[in-house]
This record gives structure tokens, sequence and C-alpha cells, in this order.
């Protein structure tokens, strides 16, 4: 829609919006809905962002007053990230972010004849992460694989730092952007620029695999958390609906290829504030099986716990993608490892380089040898291990069922 002085531009991949009103040089705008995720009776809303950009179409510096209206007003970002680019909007722009009752507000001045791309959050979008990516596989050292198709067709890629399996060494797999509005692909973009290095030894550690997009479809559409099915498939794993989730589906039978030791799931708190703290949600040992899996996870968890800055803490939600992993491979998974966007770009890059670091650095060689359950590997998961997981579980979420069922009858 264009006025005599502004166009509001919400027509780009990776666009966010809701509905809006343009008077004047006042914008207000509502947040754009998916679906809220309900899995093991929990509820998880991420309608917490927006991208758009606007266009000045006149020779003179205009300021325009925006007005975001949410229904969570507990949430008031601390920064406003500003950029001329819808690629790559990292940088950080306002910070005079006011509370209102019905949301919050902040300015934005657009310079003469300017396109500015505006969020609140770190944005990349799928054609900046691919093309990143896409030169970074100029480098022999990596292979570049794609394992299946996303709802709307596109690929869905893996890069692979290894020519064939070293069952001496542990597979480590590292992922990011099942969330794409969190802005956590610059963990695997900084560390894939990092394996690439003459200097780095990693590699000499561990066999890695990268997939720096898990949600392609959520970032062409500008989605929160979801697929173009409105499926958030962190949360409400879908590894069996190839037609609604073929996003999981296939993720699910690459892992069956190459079945990891570990598992990294890098996401990013955005507008949550400094209450939500950087860390790993962690599984307790006797999700895992084997003596010795179960060791090497609490020695990794304790020293992540050594990194400034950084709290863990536990997540068990059986429908979701790291729990099934682990109960089907018996990798050790750290997700969601949350970083936090108050950190800067660079702080992101150096926290995600940190974690992976001390994770390999503090394995021994022949560690996680024996770890990968049948059939993908050669541990037997024994009949007190799974009883002892089933009764775990179902003992934590007794008294979430019990009021489900409480609830579901007074309806």
């Amino acid at each position: 829609m264009n006025t005599s002085t502004i166009t509001v531009l919400n027509n780009f991949s990776g666009s966010s919006i809701g509905e809006w009103q343009l008077e004047g040089n006042t914008l207000t705008l509502q947040l754009a809905q998916e679906p809220i995720v309900h899995a093991d009776y929990e509820a998880h809303n991420y309608n917490v962002h927006f991208t758009f950009g606007l266009k000045n179409n006149t020779k003179s510096i205009q300021t325009i007053k925006i007005i975001i209206q949410t229904d969570m007003q507990h949430i008031t970002p601390n920064t406003i990230y500003l950029s001329d680019s819808s690629w790559n909007i990292t940088d950080r722009g306002i910070s005079t972010v006011q509370a209102l009752d019905e949301g919050y507000t902040f300015p934005v001045t657009l310079p003469p004849s300017s396109y500015t791309y505006i969020s609140n959050t770190m944005w990349h979008s799928l054609d900046y992460i691919e093309d990143e990516f896409s030169e970074y596989s100029n480098n022999q050292k990596i292979q570049t694989l794609t394992y299946g198709r996303s709802y709307d067709n596109h690929p869905l890629q893996a890069y692979k730092f290894f020519k064939s399996r070293n069952h001496d060494v542990p597979l480590i797999i590292v992922s990011s952007g099942s969330h794409p509005k969190e802005g956590d692909s610059i963990a695997t973009q900084a560390i894939a620029k990092h394996l690439i290095q003459d200097s780095c030894k990693l590699l000499e550690k561990a066999d890695i695999i990268l997939i720096p997009v898990l949600n392609p479809d959520g970032f062409v559409n500008g989605l929160n958390g979801c697929n173009s099915k409105g499926i958030n498939f962190f949360w409400d794993f879908q590894n069996k609906s190839p037609q609604k989730c073929p996003e999981a589906y296939h993720f699910w039978e690459f892992l069956k290829e190459f079945p990891p030791n570990i598992y990294i799931d890098f996401h990013a708190y955005s507008t949550q504030g400094p209450e939500k703290q950087f860390g790993p949600y962690l599984k307790p040992s006797v999700l895992y099986c084997g003596t010795p899996t179960k060791r090497s996870a609490t020695k990794l968890a304790d020293i992540l716990q050594t990194i400034p800055g950084s709290k863990s803490q536990f997540m068990f939600a059986p429908s979701s993608m790291p729990y099934k992993i682990s109960k089907e491979f018996n990798s050790i998974t750290f997700a969601k490892y949350h970083l936090h966007q108050d950190m800067g770009k660079q702080g992101m890059e150096k926290n995600a380089l940190t974690v992976l670091s001390e994770i390999i650095n503090s394995l021994e060689a022949d560690e996680l040898k024996h770890q990968i359950l049948k059939p993908y590997g050669s541990l037997r998961k024994s009949y007190s291990a799974k009883i002892k997981q089933h009764l775990y579980i179902n003992r934590h979420y007794l008294l979430k069922k019990l009021k489900h069922m409480y609830c579901s009858k007074k309806l």
C-alpha cells in the first residue's frame, strides 16, 4: 500500500506482520499468527516476532512511530534491529522501546529515498544462509548432502565434514533453524567458518555434520516456529508423517544413516530479556542406556556448566525431537541449546564455538564407541532400562495428565 510518503514492505522472503494501518507517520501493526503447539500437556506460543520494511518515497528524512499490538505484554524487546537489506537484519538499531498497555512502541528514522528493514529479532533469510554455505562448500573439507525436500519443495541440506565415517571418533550433528525467527543459524555459520580453517584441529577428534536450516519453508514464509502445514516439529516431532511434515520425516531417515553420538540443536532467545539465560536443555542420565553413556552425558553436562554465563535446565517432552532421538539412538542430546541475542552476533558466534570445542576436547577417543542402540549400533537396550525410563517419564507427567483429564471433563 502506498501513501504520499511511505510504503510498507511485507512481500519479501521472510516478512512477517499481521494486520496493519498507516495513518500519517504512525504505523500500527499486529503480529502475524501461526498455530500454538500443544504437546505433552503444554502449550508453546511462538507468536512474538515481526520482520517488515519501510520505503521512504520522499527526498527528505522521515520519522515514523511504530506501534506493535500484542496480547503478550510482558515481551517488550530490548533492541530493534535495522538494515537496508531484507537478507541480513542483525545490526542493533533502536533501544528506545517503550511499553504500552496494548504492546510497545518505538520510532524509526528513514533516510531520504531509502529502504529500511525492521525486526525485533536477528534475521537471516534462507537465501543469505544458503549463499554463505555455498561459499563454504567450495572448501574440500565439506560435502553437501540433500537428504530430502520440504513441504514447499525446498532442498533439505546437510554439510558433512568427513569423506567416510571414522568409527574411532564420535559423530556430532549440529543443527539450527527449526524456529526460523530465532537467529540461531548464526551458530552453525560460525562453526562452519571455523571448521574450514587450516588451524582448526576439531575435525581430528570428531566427525561433524552441520544442518543450518531444518525448516526452510518457515524461513521463506516468515514463520516463527512452524512449517508450512502449521507443525512446530521441534515440540511435535512428526517423523512418521512424510505428507504433513516431510522436514521431520527426512531428518529422521537421515539420522538412521548417520546416527549421532552427540546431537546439538542451537536455538536463541530474542525478546525474552535477561531472565532467560544461555545454556542447554538436558536429560537426566536415566533416559540414556549403558553406564558409559550415562557417565559421558553427566560429564559433558558438568563441563558445559563451566562456560561463563551458562545455565542448564532439564527437559523431557516425549513428543519432542531430542527426546525421540535419544530414545531411538541413545544419542546424547543438547537441545535446545539456547544462545541469547543480547550477546550480540559476535557473542553468539563465540559461545557456539566454545560449546562445540568444550564437548569435543573433553571426549576420549573411544569414549562413545559402543553407544548407539541396535539396529544402528551394537548396544542393546535392556528391559530394566525400558522399564525405568517408562516409569520415570510417566511419574513426571502424572500430575499434568490428571489435570488435563480434569479440565477436559469440565469442558
